[in-house]
C-alpha cells in the first residue's frame, strides 16, 4: 500500500510539475502574443505617417484624436506604386511639390469614357503615378519639421505633441484643424510659417517657445480661443494678421526685439485691454490694432517713429495716447479713433506738432508728456 501510495504521489508531482511548465509557456505565449500586438500596432500606427528622406512630415491618414508624433523612422525597402488622378493637371503638380514627390510621371487619359450602363462620356483627366516606401518604425531618420499642409483640415485631432527634433511647422501645417485645443511646441523649435494654425478655432493657449526667430503671416489668425499668448524675445516682426481677429485676447507684450508690427497684426482683437510696448519698436502699419474695441490707454516707447493709416482707428474706447519719441512721430490719416482725448507729446514739440501732416486734426488734444509723468 506504500509503494502505490508513493507511486502514486509522484505521479501527482510529475502532473503539477507538467502544468506548471505549461502554464508557464503558455504565460510566455501570451506575453509574446500581446507584445507582437503591441508592435504590430505600434507598427500600424507609424504607418499612417508619411515622411520624406529629409525628415519631414507630409501627411497624416490615421484616426486618433491625440497625437504623440515620433521622433525618428525608418523607410522599408519595400516599394509601392501610388497613382492619384485629376481633371487637372496643374492640381497634381501642386499635390507632388507638397507631398515631397521629386520622381513621378504624368499620363494623359482625357477622352471618351464608358460608364457601367455603357454611356460614353467626355472626361478630362490625368494620373499622376510615383513610387513610395512604407514608413516603419526604426531610427535612420530623425523628424525635424512638420511639412506644409501635413495636417490641413483634419477635423479629428484634438491635441498634438511634437518631439523636441522639430525646427520648422510648415504653411497651413494645421489650418482648419476645427477641433484642435492643444499643441506642444518643442523647445528648439525656430520657425511657425505662414497661416500654420489659421482658424484653429478651439485653440486656447499656446506656449511659444523663445527659439521661434519667425512667425509667419496669419498664423494665428482666427484663432478665437487663443486667450493668451507669448510672442518670443527673438522675434524681430510680427508679421501681416498674425493674431488677426483671435477675439479671445485680452493682453500682449511687444518684446524689445520687435522693430514692426505689420498691417492688421491684431485687426479684430476686440478683447484686447493691455498692451505693453517695450523699447525698440519703431513702426505700426495700417490697421494693425483696428477694431481693438477694449484699448483705453496706448503708451509708446521713445523709439516709435511711424504710425500709419488705421493703425488704431475704431479703438472706440481709446481716450489716451503717450508718444515718448524725443522726435515727431510721422501718422496718417485716420490714425486714431474720434473718442481720443489726450496725446501727450515731449513738452519742447508740442508746438511744432500741429505743422506735420495729418497732426492738425488732433492739435486740440496734445498734451505736454510731463503732465502725464506727474499724474503716472
Amino acid at each position: 500500500m506504500e509503494e502505490k501510495s508513493s507511486k502514486a504521489k509522484g505521479v501527482s508531482i510529475v502532473m503539477i510539475l507538467l502544468a506548471i511548465v505549461i502554464g508557464f509557456g503558455f504565460v510566455i505565449g501570451l506575453t509574446q502574443t500581446s507584445g507582437a500586438k503591441n508592435l504590430n500596432s505600434q507598427n500600424s500606427e507609424i504607418s499612417n505617417y508619411t515622411f520624406d528622406e529629409n525628415g519631414v512630415l507630409l501627411s497624416y491618414s490615421g484616426d486618433k484624436t491625440e497625437l504623440e508624433i515620433p521622433q525618428t523612422y525608418s523607410l522599408s525597402s519595400t516599394v509601392e506604386q501610388v497613382e492619384m488622378s485629376s481633371s487637372s493637371i496643374y492640381s497634381l503638380v501642386d499635390r507632388a511639390n507638397t507631398l515631397g514627390i521629386t520622381n513621378y510621371s504624368i499620363e494623359n487619359q482625357t477622352g471618351n469614357q464608358t460608364d457601367e450602363f455603357g454611356n460614353v462620356y467626355y472626361q478630362e483627366k490625368y494620373v499622376l503615378t510615383y513610387d513610395k516606401r512604407k514608413v516603419v518604425e526604426g531610427d535612420d531618420y530623425q523628424v525635424t519639421g512638420i511639412g506644409a499642409n501635413a495636417f490641413q483640415n483634419n477635423s479629428q485631432i484634438t491635441s498634438v505633441v511634437l518631439p523636441e527634433s522639430i525646427r520648422t511647422i510648415g504653411s497651413n501645417a494645421f489650418m482648419g484643424c476645427a477641433n484642435l485645443r492643444t499643441i506642444t511646441l518643442p523647445e528648439n523649435l525656430e520657425r511657425i510659417e505662414s497661416s500654420a494654425f489659421y482658424n484653429c478655432r478651439l485653440l486656447d493657449d499656446v506656449e511659444i517657445p523663445n527659439t521661434v526667430s519667425y512667425i509667419g503671416s496669419q498664423a494665428f489668425h482666427y484663432c478665437t480661443k487663443l486667450s493668451k499668448i507669448n510672442i518670443p524675445t527673438s522675434i524681430t516682426t510680427i508679421n501681416m494678421a498674425t493674431f488677426n481677429n483671435c477675439i479671445s485676447l485680452t493682453e500682449i507684450e511687444i518684446p524689445s526685439n520687435v522693430r514692426t508690427i505689420q498691417h492688421e497684426a491684431f485687426f479684430g482683437c476686440t478683447n484686447l485691454r493691455n498692451i505693453t510696448f517695450n523699447e525698440g519698436l519703431q513702426s505700426i502699419a495700417t490697421g494693425a490694432f483696428y477694431n481693438c474695441y477694449q484699448i483705453r490707454e496706448l503708451v509708446l516707447p521713445s523709439t516709435i517713429r511711424n504710425l500709419t493709416n488705421s493703425t488704431f482707428y475704431r479703438c472706440t474706447n481709446l481716450q489716451t495716447v503717450v508718444l515718448k519719441s524725443p522726435n515727431i512721430v510721422n501718422i496718417s490719416n485716420n490714425t486714431f479713433p474720434t473718442s481720443i482725448s489726450a496725446i501727450y507729446v515731449h513738452d519742447n514739440l508740442i508746438d511744432e506738432y500741429p505743422n506735420y501732416s495729418y497732426w492738425d486734426l488732433y492739435t486740440e488734444y496734445l498734451r505736454p508728456l510731463s503732465e502725464w509723468e506727474n499724474n503716472a
